[in-house]
């Protein structure tokens, strides 16, 4: 499964924003939850989005997301991640067409 984090970062912040993310990768990834792994962040070009960035997660399956948001190191870095943003958010839920078998407006 694919989640989606979408999000607007605060005003000034879009370069301070992309040396963080790049300089914290490793941790990000060394800190992953069990049965989530961290695919990439993702930013809004040309102006063709909705929000300025998004982050993707795959994960193995709907008991991950109550795995919980790792060790005290990971919530630091949530911390200082969640300073970035400007606190519009949505979230989405992906499933392959391969693997889905509840569609949405169905």
């Amino acid at each position: 499964m694919l989640y989606v984090f979408r999000y607007n970062l605060k005003e000034g912040k879009s370069a301070e924003f992309r040396r963080w993310i790049l300089e914290k990768r490793d941790a990000i990834v060394a800190g992953e939850v069990e049965g989530w792994r961290y695919l990439g962040t993702y930013f809004t070009v040309r102006a063709l989005g909705q929000f300025d960035v998004e982050t993707h997660w795959e994960l193995d399956d709907y008991a991950a997301l109550g795995a919980g948001f790792g060790d005290e190191a990971v919530q630091q870095l949530l911390g200082q991640w969640n300073g970035f943003i400007d606190g519009q958010v949505q979230a989405s839920l992906m499933k392959s067409a391969d693997d889905v078998d509840v569609l949405a407006g169905t």
